[in-house]
């Protein structure tokens, strides 16, 4: 006889993944846009560079976001499957990783520690570029505080709201109808996969077949942010819901 854990595993993640998915058509297109975005600039690079080379930064972000990628796209997948919380500590996992690279390769004396392996800190490279992508320090802030470091505000269980009363969330199952609830992990997800290309994008700008998130200063080495119309909704709603649950985490389970 079946138990309840092996049908969630056979049946019901995969119903609720389904009607996750056609609840949010629209943003989990836009997921797969960035994330190809993303794969095909490093795919790009990679066939210009297929040998590892220790002393190229380059190669060091590379192989940084390429395990990266793979994280985020498995964040996204919990989202998917009816997780609420689990996926952010992933994406926590993945900011790092695509911040290290970005640090690596745009700062010669960070990239000499990371050699030397032993005055290597990773949450340093957050710090240095918090100072370059404004979101970046709420972001990674809001995941270590809120998902990842286990204290007061992240030790309730997983609940969620049927009617005027709470019910045990076990697994990510959500009931028929309950799909909504997961707008803010989706967008929150959208969100970082934004911030993940545009460290993408400053790392590896020449492998661009174009830009989503930079365009180039003309006449200078340099780049700058852009957010276009076709990115601008979603990140508005994002950060709406990044607010939203920063501030009040418990609002977004009803």
């Amino acid at each position: 006889m079946k138990t309840a854990v092996r049908n969630y595993i056979d049946e019901l993640s995969m119903e609720s993944r389904r009607r996750v998915s056609r609840n949010f058509e629209q943003e989990t297109g836009e997921f797969a846009f960035l994330l190809a975005k993303l794969v095909g600039t490093l795919q790009r690079y990679h066939a210009s560079h297929p040998l590892h080379e220790s002393d190229n930064p380059k190669q060091v972000a590379f192989a940084l976001m390429t395990k990266g990628a793979n994280t985020l796209m498995a964040s996204f997948e919990l989202v998917l499957t009816g997780y609420m919380g689990e996926s952010e500590i992933l994406l926590r996992s993945s900011l790092e990783r695509f911040a290290v690279a970005w640090d690596v390769v745009h700062n010669a004396e960070r990239f000499r520690a990371w050699k030397d392996g032993k005055k290597f800190d990773s949450s340093d490279s957050i710090s240095g570029l918090k100072k370059e992508v404004e979101p970046v320090g709420k972001l990674y802030g809001y995941l270590s505080n809120i998902h990842v470091h286990t204290t007061p505000k992240n030790s309730s269980p997983s609940m969620l709201w049927d009617g005027d009363t709470q019910k045990f969330q076990f697994f990510g199952f959500l009931s028929p109808g309950k799909e909504h609830l997961l707008k803010g992990q989706i967008y929150f997800a959208l969100f970082c996969a934004y911030v993940l290309l545009h460290l993408t994008e400053l790392v590896f700008h020449s492998y661009c077949d174009d830009l989503e998130t930079i365009e180039k200063i003309a006449g200078e080495d340099r780049v700058r942010t852009v957010v276009s119309e076709r990115h601008r909704q979603f990140v508005e709603v994002a950060l709406a819901h990044f607010k939203l649950m920063a501030d009040d985490p418990a609002s977004t389970l009803k």
